[in-house]
């Protein structure tokens, strides 16, 4: 349920101040009626928007009032439109001279009392028009016909920028016609959102499935359908997007890629699905001349996300891109001609990157030692995220498996021994491993390595390790982290990297289910950490006890200790 709501304050009016004060002084707060205006129009202006709809969208509208945007927005309560009484308020306080334009949703309560207000205007001698955004081909069919969702945003970026080069207000509700037409969004989501004091969700999606065509009010879509893979599901979207624009991209002049979020993605998430859908229209021979994501209209906190295609002309990217003074409008920029959106793809597939993927594309062969060590961290990922759940993150398991994969680009062949193999290892960790705790587990391992090339015992390497960890990260033994095992096994007295000293390892990382944490994200989490194993120190015993092996230790012993630890 929604959990961070005043319980003293309208939900919409609560939030319309908030926009207002991060405004600072370049929209205005009216209380009587609530609604927000610009309060430093560009001076070519002579045209005022208006728009508005209920709250639960935001930015939009009040978002996107200011220079470059909106002149007034007006909110309703949740998910319920403005009264016509807030819409003519707001309306005749910013008209010009050359009148005002309302942007508006196509909901019929939106419709019904933007048409009030349009009359009111009239009445009192202010001329008025109106751009009805229909963009969602989620409702192509029916009386009342479509939708109106994302697509408000860009029509809002378009004629704001388009006022303020002075165009007049029937050239501006002819602009605003135009780009409408020519834009098409549709939206899915695999969660509904939830409304401000309510312990429920909104409607219920079946595990494992989306809702296609969802709408932003709450209205489950008409179809669901099994969730396919991102490629899948937005190599279909684009489709039919596609096909409902044909004609317009035939005679335009590329086409402009929107990802929105409707409240509950993360913006990662967002990110791949613009990239995926960025991929789709590239590959069906459409010329992408923007593209851009983010949350501009939600759906409170609806898990899901629409994509928005509109087939441009040259006047309406300089509009699009065009800067703006608002606290939440988009800020897209024109793709270079020579963009490459499968980059990302090409680094990865050629073993490039941060290690977060299966490093077979560049891999050599590898030792039979070499193998084991990468196969047995990959086995342990799931059990040390689990715990690393308890204590961190979560993902100290995935980070050690995919950094033990990248070793194998670095492998020195079949018949390497454990000094080189080990040095693989070190390159593996250090180079092709993000975060902290592969560099740091590399810089040990490349220690350790050092020690093994020069025939020195492998203990004395740990040793080195343990300093220089130290050094790097300032964990000092009794820190709960990897530091606790190599200065455990350091300090075993044992001559050799042997049993005896896999066992002290053991020994350290178990010790650190009883210490507070002092380094890392686990730091934060203070006592409560208390009675759960570093996963850290758990993965460097084991990478230990699979080095102590490799030097012809037998620490089979040793090995089922740390499995029922690890689980």
């Amino acid at each position: 349920m929604s959990a961070f709501y005043s319980e003293s304050a309208s939900p919409s009016f609560y939030a319309l101040t908030a926009i207002a004060a991060a405004a600072g002084d370049s929209i205005a707060l009216s209380r009587d009626p609530y609604f927000v205006s610009a309060t430093k129009p560009a001076p070519e202006r002579t045209v005022a928007l208006v728009s508005g709809g209920g709250a639960g969208h935001e930015p939009m509208h009040a978002g996107f009032v200011g220079r470059g945007g909106l002149d007034a927005a007006v909110p309703g309560e949740v998910f319920t439109s403005p009264h016509s009484r807030q819409i003519f308020e707001a309306s005749r306080a910013v008209a010009k001279d050359g009148g005002v334009l309302h942007i508006v949703k196509n909901y019929t309560g939106d419709c019904i009392n933007f048409n009030i207000a349009a009359e009111r205007l009239a009445a009192e001698g202010i001329e008025c028009a109106q751009v009805l955004v229909d963009d969602d081909l989620g409702t192509d069919a029916g009386a009342v016909g479509r939708r109106g969702i994302a697509g408000t945003t860009l029509v809002e970026k378009v004629l704001g920028a388009a006022a303020d080069s002075g165009l007049s207000l029937g050239e501006l509700k002819e602009l605003g016609d135009a780009l409408v037409a020519a834009t098409r969004s549709l939206s899915v989501a695999r969660r509904a959102h939830t409304s401000p004091g309510a312990d429920h969700l909104a409607f219920d999606v079946e595990e494992g499935t989306l809702e296609y065509g969802v709408g932003i009010h709450g209205e489950s879509a008409k179809e669901t359908i099994e969730q396919p893979t991102l490629e899948e599901l937005t190599q279909r979207m684009v489709s039919e997007l596609r096909e409902a624009l044909t004609e317009k991209f035939e005679a335009g002049s590329g086409a402009l890629l929107f990802v929105n979020g409707l409240g509950g993605l993360a913006p990662l998430e967002l990110l791949h699905i613009q990239a995926a859908a960025h991929e789709a229209l590239v590959d069906a021979g459409v010329n992408v001349r923007i593209a851009f994501s983010g949350n501009y209209t939600t759906a409170l906190d609806m898990a899901g996300f629409s994509l928005t295609l509109t087939a441009l002309n040259e006047e309406w990217i300089e509009y699009v891109c065009v800067p703006h003074d608002t606290v939440a409008l988009p800020s897209p920029r024109l793709l270079p001609d020579d963009f490459d959106v499968r980059a990302g793809r090409k680094a990865e597939n050629a073993g490039e990157g941060n290690g977060e993927h299966e490093a077979s594309a560049g891999a050599k062969q590898a030792s039979e030692w070499l193998t084991r060590f990468v196969e047995t961290l990959a086995h342990s990922r799931a059990a040390l995220d689990e715990i690393d759940q308890k204590a961190g993150d979560g993902d100290v398991g995935t980070n050690l498996a995919n950094a033990a994969k990248a070793t194998l680009a670095h492998a020195s062949g079949a018949d390497a021994d454990l000094a080189a193999d080990l040095n693989s290892i070190a390159e593996g960790f250090l180079n092709d491993t993000g975060g902290s705790s592969g560099p740091l587990f590399g810089l040990a391992f490349q220690e350790i390595a050092a020690a093994a090339k020069s025939g020195t015992s492998l203990v004395e390497g740990v040793k080195e390790a343990r300093a220089a960890v130290t050094r790097v990260g300032g964990a000092e033994p009794g820190d709960r982290t990897i530091v606790d095992v190599l200065e455990a096994v350091a300090s075993s007295g044992a001559e050799d990297l042997d049993a005896a000293a896999i066992a002290a390892g053991i020994d350290g990382a178990e010790s650190t289910k009883d210490m507070s944490s002092g380094r890392g994200r686990s730091s934060y989490l203070g006592d409560r950490v208390l009675g759960t194993p570093d996963p850290g120190a758990l993965g460097m015993a084991l990478a230990l006890a699979l080095i102590a092996e490799g030097a012809g230790a037998n620490v089979e012993a040793e090995r089922e200790r740390l499995a029922a630890l690890i689980g």
